[in-house]
């Protein structure tokens, strides 16, 4: 069983010395207990790691004879095997993309596949999102080595730890984390950080709008996050709002499309933010983590336009220096079989 993690920037000046578009990673994990009684252990497909490539195979396991390109032999950008880890996935496919994002491109990293292949667990890691944080400031994940780094955590992990590891190390830049958390199911948009019609009235249905100039968008809640545990926290909070069912090839499978958006804007920091007058990530006052706490309804593009209206935003202030505002979407997607086949 595979799952593809497609990615995409707006990088320029790749191997072909063009624009980057979509690039195609591969990811095969083991058998699990099922299938492996199911076939005795044999394989359908395998991964040619050094060609980055799979192939189908023989009853005894090796490669058919005969290759017929997009037939059963696949060649793509990337291809991982079964004893590869998900820090792999992330070193060699995703962290490019979220190096962009903090430089100010836009980026986007999503997993595709049937149910029961590996996408939720490659962007979410071992059992709960709480468990991948490993520690609350991250430190037990993604420790650059090509390991775990003793955390079980995925993409998700990786890649806010690559933010506020940026951040961190960036002390003449003043910063402002923003995320948001949607699904899509049924063709209905919902909003995963309101639990169905909240106290205040928020609906958790969101209306999805068009506009000439910015496209298609939907007016969505966004929390400002302060750190890693901050927006691990909003991401769990929403993960529990989301659809998820037992199907005929998983227990806990997921039903519904979400996109996770982290939207960074950073400016050089000025003399008047070295006196605590300034909110943002890096710095000092006013900014909030708490998943539970509201803050003002902003909208969010469905592409990758910006959203000026509503929101808190570096611009707000005063200072005339320029601020780099780029999003980072993180798209877990339902199963792309059909439906006879897991009973859902």
């Amino acid at each position: 069983m595979a799952s593809a993690t497609c990615t995409g920037d707006g990088a320029v000046g790749g191997s072909n010395g063009g624009e980057e578009g979509i690039k195609v990673a591969i990811r095969m994990r083991p058998l699990n207990t099922r299938e492996g009684g199911s076939s005795g252990g044999a394989r359908v497909w395998k991964a040619l790691q050094k060609h980055n490539s799979i192939t189908q195979t023989r009853a005894d396991g090796k490669p058919l004879p005969e290759r017929v390109e997009n037939r059963h032999f696949f060649t793509f950008d990337k291809v991982f095997g079964e004893k590869s880890s998900t820090a792999d996935v992330y070193n060699q496919s995703a962290r490019p993309i979220v190096g962009s994002v903090m430089s100010g491109l836009n980026g986007t990293i999503f997993a595709y596949g049937q149910t029961s292949s590996g996408k939720t667990y490659t962007m979410q890691g071992a059992g709960t999102l709480a468990d991948g944080a490993g520690s609350s400031d991250g430190t037990n994940i993604d420790t650059g080595g090509g390991g775990d780094g003793g955390g079980s955590g995925g993409i998700l992990h990786m890649a806010a730890n690559t933010i506020f590891s940026h951040i961190a190390s960036s002390p003449d830049r003043v910063f402002l984390v923003r995320v948001s958390f949607i699904e899509i199911y049924n063709e209905e948009v919902r909003d995963l950080l309101v639990s169905g019609d909240d106290a205040d009235g928020q609906q958790s249905v969101l209306a999805i709008r068009e506009d000439p100039r910015r496209g298609v968008f939907v007016n969505a809640n966004e929390s400002i996050v302060t750190d890693m545990s901050g927006l691990i926290g909003t991401l769990f909070a929403g993960e529990k709002n989301r659809h998820m069912a037992s199907t005929g090839m998983n227990e806990r499978s997921s039903r519904s499309h979400t996109i996770f958006r982290i939207t960074v804007e950073s400016r050089s920091r000025a003399k008047s933010d070295d006196d605590g007058g300034t909110s943002a990530a890096s710095g000092t006052t006013g900014s909030t983590s708490n998943p539970n706490e509201k803050n003002d309804e902003t909208e969010v593009d469905l592409d990758d336009g910006d959203a000026d209206a509503g929101r808190m935003s570096l611009k707000d202030g005063k200072d005339d220096g320029a601020v780099l505002v780029s999003t980072l979407n993180l798209v877990d997607l339902a199963g792309s079989e059909s439906v006879r086949h897991t009973g859902a």
